[in-house]
């Protein structure tokens, strides 16, 4: 429809897509006796072809007509697509977890090719679909993703994106903002050790913000870690220490796509710090825009992320391309290798960053 430039009918097709990737992969395995190549269908398509086909397709600049908006964002349907997310991430781990617990004494390699598989799709669909549904109005929709980050342990981020990030966004409060000059390695080791813990506080904030101690029962944090100490003790159980690791490995996995991803969305950027000590209000300048096409099918337009930023609680099929925004060359998929590659990254990245800021006015004497 021509208001609507997002696509569900392409999206549905390609979320089944990247959730089939594993099994395939596993299937080519059984076909050709060469399992360990074969499961390694799902990085080679994700970082790979992927990146091929989406630079080739080319970006749609294009936005939702301002008088269909209001309709588009009162229409249910589009809400099923992040919802369908849930149920079939949910029944690629209960598939995967056996075949992981199968493989693992005889073809090991294999086995945690298989999880590193899952880990990606956990990562590229599952905690993207979260991460549109934890920022919707409806209790349905932010239990449905606070679900979803527990399949993936990691269910504190539903705090401290809400409560930390947006708020703290291209400032040096902000734990999720990465430095210019600072290697993916070392935003990895600081997510991963600092984000926890500020999901934490952040919760106990909102905790005495209600009159409550911050432990009380009601704090939301025992909900999503209790949901993934149940998850991981079902695995456990049903497939003893194998199930326990393919768990844990999947998860790993997940959240350092996801660490890497807000890595590349806000690199190198900052608000200016007013007068009075406050920072400047949040604007399309302080993320990363993309809009190439197939990669934003993927991701729920995810990559419009200097709209997303300004205005948060905007639906995905609303989200708008912004010219005035700093742009990416690439979809995430064709920068998360790049960024893996320090020095590769800061050639590449660091000049624009520069340009950019030099553009805007916003260089700071050295």
């Amino acid at each position: 429809m021509k208001s609507a430039p997002f696509s569900t009918r392409h999206a549905w097709l390609i979320l089944l897509q990247f959730l089939s990737l594993p099994l395939l992969g596993h299937a080519l395995g059984i076909a050709t006796g060469h399992a360990a190549l074969a499961n390694l269908l799902t990085p080679f398509w994700v970082f790979v072809v992927f990146p091929l086909l989406d630079t080739w397709i080319g970006r749609d600049t294009r936005n939702p007509a301002p008088a269909a908006e209001a309709d588009l964002a009162a229409d249910r349907s589009w809400r099923l697509l992040p919802l369908a997310a849930l149920p079939a991430h949910a029944a690629m781990l209960a598939w995967a977890a056996p075949h992981f617990a199968g493989m693992l004494e005889t073809q090991a390699l294999a086995a945690l090719e298989l999880a590193l598989a899952v880990g990606i799709v956990g990562g590229a669909i599952g905690i993207t679909f979260a991460h549109e549904l934890i920022h919707k109005p409806t209790a349905l929709e932010r239990n449905a993703g606070g679900v979803l980050l527990a399949l993936v342990a990691y269910g504190g981020f539903k705090v401290e994106h809400i409560f930390g990030h947006h708020v703290d966004v291209a400032t040096p409060r902000d734990t999720s903002t990465a430095r210019l000059g600072q290697s993916a390695y070392a935003f990895l080791l600081r997510s991963f050790l600092l984000n926890p813990l500020r999901a934490w506080h952040l919760a106990g904030e909102r905790m005495k913000a209600r009159g409550l101690p911050p432990w009380h029962w009601r704090n939301e944090m025992y909900l999503w870690h209790g949901l993934t100490l149940l998850f991981a003790a079902g695995m456990a159980a049903w497939l003893g220490t194998a199930g326990l690791v393919f768990f844990a490995l999947q998860a790993f996995v997940a959240i350092a796509l996801l660490e890497l991803v807000n890595y590349i969305e806000h690199y190198g950027l900052e608000r200016r710090r007013l007068p009075d000590g406050r920072y400047e209000r949040v604007t399309p300048r302080h993320s990363w825009n993309d809009s190439h096409r197939l990669s934003n099918l993927a991701l729920l337009n995810l990559q419009r992320h200097s709209d997303h930023h300004a205005y948060a609680a905007r639906r995905y099929q609303l989200l708008r391309h912004h010219d005035e925004a700093p742009q990416l060359p690439g979809g995430y998929a064709s920068l998360v290798l790049l960024a893996l590659v320090p020095p590769l990254w800061r050639r590449f990245m660091d000049p624009r960053v520069a340009a950019w800021k030099a553009a805007t006015g916003e260089l700071r004497p050295s």
